[in-house]
């Protein structure tokens, strides 16, 4: 992956969640995030962490992180959050294919939205749970394949080659089903309404509802 992928759009990168169906959707995979994540201690690592969503987060919720962007401008953006805040982070910032053997142990590891950026996401998460204390959780969460929100990320890359999503894959439940990384395997859903969706209240319904393909998936592994 190009370091400076992500680079470029880190100025305006927030600027989505401040819309009204960005915060829904924040919301959506947030309360996904939350419900899986529960590591057997204070201490964890963050991959990808971008400007700072979840890294705010969790610093609120005392935890002890090690936080990993491959971007520095994005990273910078959450370390100002997190000054802002008066928390402490330990930052690394690398590409984790390259640092995973500079990690330390961790009772909990959480990647929002990285992993569709990974070239080879089976052998890294593989490695990422060998640096799980015993009961430790691995949670990511991705776009999922074969859904209205994948199909119009790759829309936007074929129209748009420069995009982020040129360089994206996403994966369907049963291809995660298949990878070997490491103990109990456990997969939430999210996100049933569309790109297109008309209003805030319709997402809402659709998202009750869960008539359609989610379009996006927490995957937890427990090292038990």
């Amino acid at each position: 992956m190009p370091i400076e992928l992500f680079d470029p759009i880190a100025g305006d990168y927030d600027n989505w969640y401040d819309t009204e169906i960005g915060r829904v959707i924040d919301q959506v995979e947030r309360d996904l995030a939350v419900q899986l994540f529960q590591p057997s201690g204070p201490k964890m690592l963050e991959i990808g962490c971008g400007t700072g969503q979840y890294t705010t987060m969790l610093a609120e919720q005392r935890y002890q992180i090690t936080a990993v962007d491959i971007s520095k401008k994005m990273m910078a953006r959450a370390q100002e959050k997190i000054a802002r805040l008066g928390y402490q982070v330990k930052w690394l910032n690398g590409d984790i294919t390259q640092i995973i053997n500079q990690l330390e142990q961790y009772h909990g590891i959480l990647s929002m939205s990285a992993f569709e950026f990974i070239p080879n996401p089976e052998e890294i998460l593989a490695g990422l749970f060998e640096h799980l204390e015993p009961q430790g959780c691995l949670v990511i969460g991705v776009i999922a394949g074969e859904s209205p929100w994948s199909e119009f990320y790759s829309r936007k890359a074929n129209t748009k080659p420069e995009s982020v999503f040129a360089h994206a894959r996403f994966y369907t439940e049963s291809e995660i089903r298949q990878w070997k990384v490491g103990g109990r395997l456990e997969i939430g859903k999210a996100l049933y309404f569309p790109p297109e969706v008309s209003s805030v209240e319709q997402a809402l319904t659709m998202e009750k509802q869960k008539n359609t393909n989610p379009g996006f998936m927490v995957a937890k592994w427990v090292k038990e």
